[in-house]
C-alpha cells in the first residue's frame, strides 16, 4: 500500500496550497515507511493532523496507518468531502478521527475562523471525543499562520484569515530567494 502525499480532486479557488492540488509535488510512501517517519516522533507528540491534498482519497491506506498508530493519539482530519458524499470505505476512515473539519473551501466565505478556512465548513467529532467543545470551536477566532524558521527552510502552517497573508509571505520569501513549504 502506497500513500501519495499530495493531490486533491476539488481544486478549490483560493486554496492555501494550490501547488499541491495536481499531485505532482508529493512523495510516494509505503504505509510502513510513512509510519517509520511518524514513529520516531511519537514520544514527543500527542496528536496527528491529516490535511491536503485530500486524505480521504486514500482511505484504505489511512485505515492501515491508523492500525499502526497508538490508540491514545489525538487525530484530526481536514477534508474537502462532506459526510453525505463519502463512500463506504471513506466513511469507515472518517469515523476513526477525533475531530474533523469537512467541506470544500469557499473563498467568498473566508473569515477569522478557528481551524476552518471558510464558514461553510463543518466541525464534527466522529469518535465523540471532542463533542463537548465543538460549539466553542465554532465561536473561536483563528490564530492565523505560524511561521517556523530552521537552517534550511521557512515553514508555515495554520489557517490564514485571508489569502493576502499567504501571498504576502510568498512575495517576501521570493524577494529574498527563500523557499517556503506549507505543512
Amino acid at each position: 500500500m502506497v500513500i501519495w502525499t499530495s493531490g486533491c480532486p476539488f481544486s478549490c479557488d483560493g486554496c492555501i496550497v494550490e501547488e499541491l492540488q495536481d499531485g505532482t509535488l508529493g512523495k510516494d510512501y509505503s504505509v510502513d515507511a510513512l509510519y517509520a517517519v511518524i514513529e520516531k516522533y511519537l514520544p514527543k507528540i500527542d496528536g496527528i493532523t491529516l490535511s491536503g491534498g485530500e486524505p480521504l482519497v486514500q482511505s484504505d491506506e489511512l485505515i492501515h496507518l491508523f492500525n499502526l498508530l497508538p490508540p491514545n493519539l489525538d487525530t484530526m482530519l481536514f477534508t474537502g468531502f462532506y459526510y453525505s458524499e463519502l463512500s463506504a470505505i471513506q466513511l469507515k476512515c472518517f469515523k476513526l478521527f477525533d475531530l474533523v473539519i469537512e467541506g470544500r473551501f469557499e473563498k467568498e466565505k473566508m473569515g477569522n475562523l478557528l481551524w476552518r478556512g471558510s464558514s461553510n465548513q463543518i466541525i464534527s467529532s466522529p469518535t465523540q471525543k471532542y463533542n463537548t467543545i465543538i460549539d466553542d470551536i465554532y465561536k473561536s477566532k483563528s490564530v492565523g499562520l505560524d511561521i517556523k524558521i530552521d537552517a534550511k527552510d521557512i515553514l508555515f502552517y495554520g489557517i490564514p484569515t485571508s489569502n493576502e497573508e499567504i501571498a504576502t509571505i510568498k512575495q517576501i520569501l521570493e524577494k529574498n530567494s527563500i523557499q517556503s513549504k506549507p505543512i
